[in-house]
């Protein structure tokens, strides 16, 4: 238990220049480093070695919550695609997980295409996209007095609505990652659709520190059930949402993650930052999104393990930047970004 609760696990994927995975490196290849400080590796496999790396478990996640019913019938349309591509099973389990007002409900893992489609039908016949379009007029917040434990200014419908989106998306996402931990393998999600409000439109007062610390544990939370339960995070289709450009994306803190309450906003906790974190993808183009899940899964095709533990923090949600290095300049990694540290 102690070993596990001190121990991150790194799912890497190493590309060459024109994009391919680069399936021939040694352990004598990979060093980590932690706050820019190198680590023994306990752990190295290769995704190539069958007789020791499992299946991923793959779940894609179609989101009604934060997306009209038009746009949840288009996802399902393409996942429908997705799964009528080929004839024989799935390389890998996967599962259906709708997101609805009702929460998140997970299907059975399968690699059976007709399965699957049923069990796409049963949980997303009916789509319904959830809107806080029809609600009432933001009012101007200068003329109220800000409530300190409060994160709209009240009474307001809409931004009370765009709050409840936030909160239940990340108790989903922290759930169905909670349910991953004591999976064997690998997971990747696969969430589609624009991703929840960051609570940053007019009409929000300035956030609390009581609100930063709020947002720091939440943060702190799903991060680390993400981490636990070896959770690769794709967002699909979330230009809409998208808080900074693609082109500054690696350079931006927003990616890199906050490492006090202090920097904590709702922003911290959007599906592009943590799915970055995570060592996913974030694919902005809503076109085509059969072939970005096919791009997703094949993370799962080629790519390696690596582990390292780490001695008990100070405190609970210890902030620890990671990196990942390959001494060769024909290749880029991409792997999990951070990690919160147990005590």
């Amino acid at each position: 238990m102690y070993q596990n609760l001190h121990r991150v696990v790194l799912n890497v994927q190493v590309s060459g220049l024109s994009g391919q995975q680069t399936a021939d490196l040694k352990q004598s290849d990979f060093a980590i480093f932690v706050d820019h400080q190198p680590q023994k590796l306990t752990l190295f496999q290769s995704a190539q070695d069958n007789s020791t790396h499992k299946p991923a478990h793959v779940i894609v996640v179609l989101d009604e919550v934060n997306n009209s019913s038009g746009k949840t019938k288009h996802f399902r349309r393409e996942v429908e695609k997705y799964l009528e591509a080929g004839s024989g099973p799935l390389a890998h389990p996967t599962s259906i997980a709708l997101f609805s007002g009702a929460g998140m409900e997970l299907g059975a893992p399968s690699k059976d295409r007709a399965a699957l489609l049923a069990d796409l039908n049963r949980l997303a016949g009916n789509p319904r996209g959830l809107s806080c379009a029809d609600t009432t007029a933001v009012p101007d917040c200068t003329e109220l007095k800000p409530d300190l434990n409060s994160r709209v200014c009240d009474p307001n419908p809409h931004l009370v609505c765009l709050d409840h989106l936030f909160d239940s998306s990340i108790t989903a996402l922290t759930s169905l990652a909670q349910q991953e931990v004591n999976g064997s393998g690998r997971v990747i999600v696969i969430w589609i659709g624009n991703g929840w409000p960051l609570l940053n439109e007019p009409g929000f007062t300035p956030d609390s520190p009581e609100l930063k610390a709020s947002f720091y544990r939440d943060l702190v939370t799903v991060s680390s059930a993400l981490t636990e339960a070896h959770v690769t995070l794709d967002a699909v289709a979330s230009s809409e949402a998208l808080p900074v450009s693609p082109k500054h994306a690696h350079d931006s803190i927003f990616f890199q993650g906050v490492s006090n309450e202090d920097h904590a906003s709702a922003a911290s906790l959007s599906l592009q930052a943590l799915a970055y974190q995570s060592g996913g993808l974030v694919l902005t183009n809503s076109k085509n999104i059969a072939d970005q899940i096919a791009h997703c899964v094949a993370d799962s095709d080629s790519y390696y393990s690596l582990a390292f533990d780490y001695p008990p923090a100070s405190q609970s949600g210890e902030y620890h930047s990671i990196a990942v290095k390959i001494d060769r300049p024909d290749v880029s990694v991409r792997t999990r970004t951070l990690y919160y540290a147990e005590q």
